[in-house]
């Protein structure tokens, strides 16, 4: 039954794509189609039994990015990877002639520069551990962003995420979100500095979960979660984030900070929270781009390429009030090698330490990946 939904899911996806490129007039729209592919490798190196090595297919993504007309955008994409299919932005957005911005549909709640970062130019293989334990990623909503000068912000209201939709019993939870970013150049570098709160009532959904694996997958989809914290007797969510970044040439150190505090019914709320710190230099000597408070790719500028190494720290601690749901700290080593803007090959070795765990995994890491 389930694989039948898919079929018919992804035909009337490529029905409607093929819609849009081929019907709709070129002089009324102008679409162009959009996609990714991640593959991965994972290899256990040591304590690491738990783990099945081999390949993934991390991502998989197709759709379609373009104008509607000279102040609407669009954009469609499903993610194929593995077999399985999931929506990710579907959405509409309003340009103003004052600079703003509206947006329609389903993205990505503003919350933490890595998690807004995309997929494509993070500089490790997985997003850091806090980013995706804390962060709601994509929901539908309505939102809108605003520049002027070295500040920007971006606001959203938001409910649940496509494919929810007999998750929920009854009234779905309702939240909204708040970033603001303030990015000058500092001796001839770019400064980031950003904030954000996302305040989430569950309404009749006393259910929240903050889980992770160990900013790895391993080749069965990453079922290995360490860190695991579940919540049943909630009633809304408070999300509070800091970000620190400094680019200057081929140098770039990151810092981020995120912490969820929920409201429990006849208890004491819990707070849980996480950070990592991060920092790269590309030998070759090209700059990571960076344009209004996201972080882009690097652009190589020889035939050879360019190539990066990087190291991360990240620590998450899910024990409060009651809430055991672990601690963990990892330690990750990168190299990449860029040899486009959008094909890269990149490695990882992560070491993963565990408070209750006599062991220390050490996992290693290898992606392929392109995009368009």
């Amino acid at each position: 039954m389930k694989t039948t939904k898919k079929k018919v899911f992804c035909a009337v996806l490529f029905s409607l794509l093929a819609l849009i490129y081929f019907v709709i007039p070129a002089d009324a729209q102008d679409f162009k189609i959009r996609g990714r592919l991640h593959m991965d490798a994972f290899y256990g190196i040591n304590d690491a039994d738990a783990f099945s090595n081999g390949f993934n297919n991390r991502r998989a993504r197709m759709g379609m990015n373009g104008q509607i007309n000279e102040k609407w955008d669009g954009r469609i994409e499903v993610d194929f990877a593995d077999g399985g299919v999931s929506p990710n932005d579907f959405r509409l957005r309003r340009s103003f002639d004052h600079g703003g911005r509206l947006w329609l549909g389903q993205f990505k709640v503003p919350q933490g520069l890595n998690e807004l970062t995309s997929s494509n130019e993070i500089t490790f293989i997985e997003r850091s551990a806090q980013s995706n334990i804390f962060t709601d990623s994509r929901r539908i909503g309505i939102a809108y962003q605003y520049f002027l000068g070295a500040f920007g912000l971006k606001s959203m209201v938001y409910g649940r995420a496509l494919g929810q939709i007999d998750y929920f019993e009854n009234d779905i939870p309702l939240g909204a979100a708040f970033r603001g970013v303030f990015f000058p150049e500092v001796r001839d570098g770019n400064l980031h500095v950003g904030a954000s709160v996302a305040y989430e009532d569950l309404r009749d959904n006393n259910k929240v979960r903050f889980s992770d694996r160990p900013e790895a997958r391993d080749s069965k989809g990453g079922r290995i979660r360490f860190v695991d914290a579940r919540i049943d007797n909630a009633e809304s969510t408070l999300k509070t984030g800091l970000e620190l970044l400094y680019l200057n040439g081929p140098f770039s150190i990151e810092g981020e900070y995120l912490r969820a505090a929920v409201s429990r019914k006849q208890d004491n709320s819990s707070a849980l929270f996480g950070y990592h710190v991060q920092t790269s230099y590309i030998l070759t000597g090209e700059s990571r781009s960076y344009s209004g408070g996201y972080l882009g790719t690097v652009t190589p500028t020889g035939d050879a390429g360019a190539w990066e190494v990087a190291m991360r720290y990240s620590y998450v601690y899910l024990n409060d009030a009651g809430i055991m749901g672990g601690e963990q700290s990892n330690i990750t080593m990168g190299l990449n090698h860029y040899v486009t803007s959008k094909f890269r090959f990149m490695c990882n070795v992560i070491l993963v330490n565990l408070d209750y765990f006599d062991e220390r995994p050490l996992l290693g890491l290898l992606r392929a990946q392109y995009n368009f």
